[in-house]
């Protein structure tokens, strides 16, 4: 899927308008949302939510377009981006026009919203998208989006080893 820009640009003022009010949610956790709807809708559908290309920054996947969207929703009067004592915060001034997304798309990103604005601090959702998809690139490489279905294979426990040799040897393998 290409890059929709415009569709990109609207999912990043919805997350906004949903979330932004919420204690806590500021950047980091925006990009998460981001980055965990795209991947999630890529995995179950095929094709990520708005083709957005993906960074391996610091704090995890960082969508490449974020800040000139973010400062174009500024200008635009869609967002305000202040400081509240030492907390950045963005909150939007308008709802977002959501037709050209459909009801599952908005039901994955609804579901990010709520999992990490509730369940996860800035570091603890950055911990999480420190997966190897996230390891497998170098710092400030695209991350192609295919790779969130690679897995480390590692090696068996010795609980493991020990049952799947219990069970070749009951099936007559061993």
């Amino acid at each position: 899927m290409n890059f929709d820009r415009e569709k990109f640009k609207t999912l990043v003022h919805y997350v906004i308008w949903k979330a932004g009010k919420r204690d806590w949610f500021g950047a980091t956790k925006l990009n998460k949302v981001l980055w965990f709807s795209d991947t999630q809708a890529f995995a179950l559908t095929g094709k990520p939510i708005t083709g957005a290309t993906y960074i391996r920054e610091k704090y995890g996947p960082v969508p490449k377009a974020i800040m000139p969207v973010r400062s174009e929703l500024q200008r635009e009067g869609a967002i305000r981006v202040f400081r509240e004592g030492k907390v950045g915060r963005t909150i939007a001034t308008s709802a977002p026009d959501m037709l050209s997304f459909d009801f599952s798309e908005i039901a994955i990103v609804d579901w990010w919203i709520e999992h990490i604005s509730s369940y996860h601090t800035a570091a603890t959702i950055s911990d999480k998208s420190h997966d190897y998809t996230w390891q497998i690139a170098e710092m400030g490489e695209e991350i192609p989006m295919v790779a969130t279905f690679a897995t480390r294979i590692r090696e068996p426990t010795e609980d493991e080893t020990r049952w799947g040799k219990d069970v070749a040897a009951k099936l007559g393998l061993s």
